[in-house]
């Protein structure tokens, strides 16, 4: 868990446990992101030292970080794809609003014409 130490400014320093060690962070960051990134460090770190109880302290920390890094990966990954299909969407909806202007002007145009006929 993370507990305010002191106040710098808008920064926050927080202690925090991550990995079974105490680490002072400061930055302008509440304290419950940085008990989420905590507990996400640790729930992940504790999910490989389960599944191999044996494993040395320096491994796990980079078994844990590699795990991370691979979800940020996939997650910007993910982002990118979303961004791409957001831009065409948006594009699809510039067409459909295009055709919709072009059918209302038409539409007007066979209102005219109908008019002239009565």
């Amino acid at each position: 868990m993370a507990q305010k130490t002191g106040e710098k400014n808008t920064e926050n320093k927080f202690t925090v446990r991550v990995l079974g060690e105490d680490h002072t962070v400061v930055g302008d960051l509440s304290r419950d992101y940085l008990e989420s990134l905590a507990e996400r460090i640790n729930t992940i770190g504790e999910d490989i030292a389960r599944a191999y109880p044996n494993i040395p302290r320096r491994q796990l920390i980079r078994l844990t970080l590699l795990n991370l890094a691979d979800h940020c990966q996939k997650a910007e990954r993910k982002n990118q794809e979303l961004q791409k299909e957001l831009e065409r969407e948006r594009k699809s909806c510039k067409k459909l609003r295009e055709e919709i202007e072009r059918l209302r002007q038409d539409n007007n145009e066979l209102m005219e014409l109908l008019q002239e006929v009565d």
